[in-house]
């Protein structure tokens, strides 16, 4: 039972560009497999992080344009309102008018009547005044 597993040994040296001495060494050895599939793994989560950036800047576009929209729903219901505002002050202004224009009216008809009662009253004295003189002139011919 022999395993073909093939191991390597790499060093590196990390030298600091400070004024001070912290050089690092470091070794370390790893199984080849071991080391394909962490660049495997390396590789899957860089894409899931493209895809993740991509999904971040669609999200963010779609945010923009949904901040735009609200920002024009919020206009159209502003004008809407101020049109609600001054079509119910014409409204009011209109139903000030009507019942001006009613008030008028019922003087009116109210006069009308009045005239016509007191039309009738002088109608009917004037018939009276007739009928006596049509009696007068009927006994001096009689």
């Amino acid at each position: 039972m022999s395993s073909a597993v093939s191991k390597t040994t790499k060093s590196y040296t990390y030298r600091s560009t400070g004024g001070g001495n912290a050089d690092v060494s470091i070794e370390y050895s790893a199984d080849l497999s071991a080391l394909s599939r962490l660049e495997d793994k390396i590789r899957l989560l860089q894409e899931d992080l493209e895809s993740e950036r991509e999904f971040r800047q669609r999200i963010e576009r779609e945010k923009s344009d949904l901040s735009v929209q609200v920002i024009q729903l919020s206009e159209r219901l502003e004008e809407a309102e101020g049109g609600a505002e001054s079509q119910f002050e014409v409204n009011r202004r209109r139903d000030t008018e009507l019942n001006k224009l009613r008030k008028l009216l019922e003087d009116v008809h109210f006069e009308s009547e009045e005239t016509a009662n007191l039309l009738r009253k002088k109608h009917q004295e004037i018939v009276v005044d007739f009928q006596d003189q049509i009696d007068q002139l009927s006994k001096a011919k009689g």
